[in-house]
């Protein structure tokens, strides 16, 4: 009877987050527009309209036009399927280093806040040092250090954004562990792991979904930052940071070499950010009418 009463809890509170959420319309269209820019990440052979390494020099800069509605660069390239395959490497890093931040900084977080004293210290001292260095910087040191490529971008990025996500939840964890449901479950034998992952941090789920939507899209500006100054992705394949890159020499006589990978740098962070949001806003249960 119990059970059946968590189990129809549960339920309503779901019901109650996905009401708000839905009530927010710039929420819900970043949401099918993100959806969208996966579509295009997992398939992007049967989406562009061209490879995105077809080069026909006899049709360099063409301005946007039915055949090549973003035009082409100065290799006679189709600008638009550069984009839609260059979604394939900002989503997918983007995913994947906020993945593995995610977990790290759980993990790493979890620890601090659950047993405090010289352990909080000791790992809240080393975060310190890691957010006192700028990100871009940390971020351009290790790629320099392991070298290009979308694995060592990978790395970069995720090593970056594990101290945002230690510090959200060691303090959701410092405030839950005093709770009385914590000592009801300490009384009743359950271990530290126990309490930390079937009682703590499915509770500190709302602040960390949030920071990962929003870490998602500062992860894909750090992509095309680094990738702009030669630190990401390389040539050719295609990356919106790096086509911005190459075409910065061509930006004063052909607009649109830089116009269309640049405007989907912004809008696809734009579009997370009010995914965010809209989840941060969704999730807050003093919100709740």
């Amino acid at each position: 009877m119990a059970e059946q009463e968590i189990i129809v809890k549960k339920k309503s509170q779901f019901r109650d987050v996905l009401h708000r959420f839905l009530k927010n319309k710039a929420a819900v269209i970043s949401l099918f527009f993100i959806l969208l820019l996966i579509i295009c990440a997992i398939f992007p052979e049967q989406i562009a309209p061209y490879s995105y390494s077809q080069q026909n020099y006899s049709e360099t800069f063409i301005s946007p036009c039915l055949a090549h509605p973003f035009g082409t660069d100065n290799y006679g390239r189709d600008i638009l399927s550069r984009v839609i395959y260059g979604t394939r490497i900002s989503i997918g890093i983007g995913l994947v280093a906020v993945a593995l931040s995610c977990v790290f900084g759980i993990v790493i977080g979890a620890a601090a806040g659950f047993y405090g004293s010289t352990t909080d210290n000791i790992i809240m001292r080393i975060i310190d040092i890691m957010l006192a260095i700028p990100s871009i910087l940390l971020m351009m040191a290790i790629v320099t250090a392991l070298g290009n490529g979308a694995v060592n971008l990978t790395i970069a990025i995720a090593i970056s954004s594990v101290p945002g996500y230690a510090r959200i939840v060691r303090a959701s964890v410092m405030t839950e562990k005093e709770l009385e449901y914590i000592e009801a479950a300490r009384s009743s034998g359950a271990t530290d792991l126990k309490i930390i992952m079937r009682h703590i941090l499915p509770n500190c789920l709302a602040p960390i979904i949030v920071q990962a939507t929003m870490s998602i899209a500062t992860a894909i500006l750090s992509i095309a930052s680094l990738s702009f100054v030669g630190l990401g992705i390389s040539p050719p394949t295609p990356e919106w940071g790096s086509m911005l890159n190459d075409a910065q020499s061509f930006m004063r006589d052909h607009w649109f070499v830089v116009t269309f990978p640049g405007l989907m740098i912004m809008l696809t962070v734009f579009a997370f950010n009010l995914l965010g949001d809209g989840l941060r806003d969704a999730l807050d249960p003093k919100l709740k009418t």
